[in-house]
């Protein structure tokens, strides 16, 4: 039997939950005993996806997703779409997670080349650096997702932290929970 397969048509909406599906995978499969929250509350830490280590007492792992439509792709070139991933960079820099992580679509990774250093992933302290992920669309099928760039530790105020862990990991469940 001859199965003629179309092309996928995703609303930017489904392009992006499948991206945090994938990004949830990631850090399942790299941490310890995840805690996984989707969407997290904006008001506590404007994330995509956050990850606790060591069932729920660890380190908080903060991913933000950058997709460009496809649309929008023709329109704009690498340089551009550098530009708009300098300053989702510089977002994450005051975002109170021990580790921060940036993921882009794999294709504007490679069309950026050797140009990654331009994102500023350090901190300007020195302390920490942005984690990068590689999100790859693989049409019908799942999303994966990969690190690319390993992040380095933050320096995180006391003061938000505490607010995390009193307003959202002591009040509600993670989406995403791997028991032992």
């Amino acid at each position: 039997m001859t199965v003629k397969e179309t092309p996928l048509k995703l609303t930017p909406r489904q392009r992006e939950g499948r991206a945090v599906n994938a990004i949830a995978d990631l850090l399942r499969r790299t941490l310890s005993v995840p805690n996984i929250y989707l969407d997290p509350p904006a008001a506590l830490i404007s994330a995509d996806v956050l990850a606790v280590d060591r069932g729920g007492s660890g380190d908080l792992h903060a991913v933000e997703i950058k997709l460009f439509g496809s649309k929008s792709k023709s329109l704009i070139g690498p340089r551009t779409r550098l530009l708009e991933m300098v300053r989702s960079a510089h977002g994450l820099m005051s975002m109170p997670a021990h580790f921060r992580y940036l993921a882009v679509p794999a294709a504007d990774l490679e069309a950026l080349g050797g140009n990654l250093h331009q994102l500023g992933l350090y901190a300007d302290d020195g302390i920490g650096r942005l984690g990068i992920a590689a999100i790859t669309e693989r049409g019908s099928d799942s999303p994966t997702a990969e690190v690319v760039f390993t992040p380095e530790r933050f320096r995180v105020d006391p003061a938000k932290l505490k607010a995390i862990e009193t307003k959202l990991l002591a009040k509600s469940r993670p989406d995403i929970e791997v028991r032992v």
